[in-house]
């Protein structure tokens, strides 16, 4: 699950990245938990904001759905866009 949307005239791509556990076959089982991978641009032209930014959850953790991944992504490119901005 991917999400692409404009906040304060910045473009924000959250991507969502899911951890998988390995089974003792090495086969891979379903996914553990996801990694959010946020990504900041100006819209035109369209460069980069730094790196892409990889967040997981407080203590270290896995995000248990690709709704929390998303949300958190979200939350953390508007303070960093909101950062940019203030004087």
């Amino acid at each position: 699950m991917d999400k692409m949307y404009s906040y304060k005239d910045f473009e924000v791509t959250v991507k969502i990245e899911s951890v998988r556990a390995l089974s003792s076959e090495f086969t891979y089982g379903p996914p553990v938990g996801y990694i959010a991978v946020v990504s900041i641009c100006t819209p035109d032209p369209r460069r980069p904001i730094g790196v892409p930014i990889r967040l997981v959850n407080e203590g270290n953790r896995l995000f248990d759905t690709e709704n929390d991944a998303i949300t958190a992504g979200s939350n953390a490119a508007q303070r960093v866009i909101d950062d940019r901005l203030s004087p």
